[in-house]
């Protein structure tokens, strides 16, 4: 269900798109808004249509949501790295958990860096050693390097902060990987320095 005409007004206000009252009618304003948000973050033209569907709804929800819970994060660091060649940029809704937690890597370890945020069907399809089920087209996984994923008991660390958090459902990097309180050696080369985690919700 998309949101409310009430609720995308307040969010567009929050987040700067929208000056107008909150008054629940589409005016031009309204839809001026709706434009500006989607040159902001959409990629193709084609989706910068000044329309309030499914897809913006996710951008919006998104958008506010980054506001919300990320300090200083923005929103297109969770951006699908396809850049618009296989989606809007934005194809699943973010969870709140996720983005809560990642915050929170980056208060505890500093500057930390999203290698590999949400990613659309087709553009999941072409990672190596990616899952069909993957919870990165999901809106609930990220993969993040920082100064303390350059070595394995670092990264393991890290791991292990990552189920101290909420929700937490897997997290692996190369050598070493944790579901739950199960841990277990992991052979994941194509990860480099970068640790995955995600969350069940």
């Amino acid at each position: 269900m998309l949101l409310s005409v009430k609720k995308r007004q307040e969010y567009l206000k929050e987040l700067g798109f929208y000056k107008d009252k909150i008054d629940g009618k589409v005016g031009k304003n309204t839809k001026q808004a709706y434009k500006d948000l989607q040159n902001k973050y959409f990629f193709r033209k084609q989706d910068k249509d000044g329309v309030y569907g499914k897809n913006t709804d996710i951008l919006l929800r998104n958008a506010y949501k980054v506001h919300k819970y990320c300090k200083n994060f923005k929103l297109e660091e969770f951006a699908c790295h396809c850049k618009g060649k296989y989606c809007t940029g934005y194809p699943a809704e973010l969870s709140d958990y996720l983005l809560q937690n990642v915050q929170k890597l980056r208060n505890k370890y500093g500057a930390t860096t999203i290698t590999s945020p949400l990613r659309c069907k087709t553009w999941n399809s072409k990672q190596s050693g990616s899952s069909s089920t993957s919870n990165h087209t999901k809106g609930r996984a990220v993969d993040i390097t920082n100064a303390h994923t350059k070595n394995l008991s670092d990264r393991k660390e890290i791991i292990n902060y990552w189920f101290t958090l909420q929700k937490p459902n897997y997290s692996y990097c190369n050598g070493w990987g944790r579901k739950g309180k199960k841990s277990y050696k992991v052979n994941a080369k194509n990860m480099g320095n970068a640790v995955h985690c995600d969350t069940s919700k």
